[in-house]
């Protein structure tokens, strides 16, 4: 999709068969969104939003200093420094300390840990909320199962689901067992 990727798999992870998906979230990103990317990685949703959509801000963090290296490292060969702004630490006091209440959109793409992130997601929303793409780990009953997590853990946080946009499965990761992506608007309980 026209971005270059400097990548070492014993330092960070990258999956190529996630380009689709990072495709698909990238075509919802609308001019003038405030993105927070929270467990960026080497950057291929951050970059490829800044790329792809004008007038963005991205604030993509990660918590593993040599994801962060090559991230910046990728920010800077697909020229996007004006863009992507990039945040080393856990995601959780990043967002509590720098990025409250700013995003139009919060990226979770970390299946086996969203969950327990949700509220900082929440958090990370303008006061008039946004949407949060959510990924999860899910089995034979995909998308009632992620659907309910996810709005629970929404609610547990004081927010609302107030609908969801989208749910489908990204990729099989085992037998009867998925990486489920979760679009939802959450707005602030009233």
């Amino acid at each position: 999709y026209g971005c270059l990727f400097g990548v070492d798999l014993s330092k960070a992870f990258f999956s190529p068969r996630l380009s689709t998906e990072h495709q698909r979230v990238v075509q919802m990103v609308e001019k003038g969104e405030r993105v927070v990317d929270m467990f960026a990685g080497v950057g291929p949703f951050s970059i490829l939003i800044a790329k792809k959509v004008g007038d963005v801000r991205v604030d993509a963090i990660d918590a593993n200093p040599q994801a962060i290296e090559l991230l910046q490292e990728n920010v800077r060969a697909n020229k996007v420094e004006a863009k992507v702004h990039v945040h080393l630490g856990n995601a959780r006091e990043v967002i509590r300390k720098e990025l409250t209440q700013i995003a139009s959109r919060v990226i979770m793409n970390h299946p086996s840990a969203s969950k327990e992130f949700i509220k900082e997601a929440c958090d990370a929303l303008r006061p008039s909320g946004g949407v949060i793409h959510y990924y999860t780990f899910a089995g034979e009953n995909w998308e009632a199962d992620s659907r309910h997590e996810v709005e629970h853990e929404v609610q547990a946080s004081g927010y609302v689901a107030e609908r969801v946009l989208g749910i489908h499965r990204v990729r099989e990761v085992a037998p009867v067992r998925w990486q489920v992506a979760v679009d939802l608007k959450v707005v602030p309980r009233q």
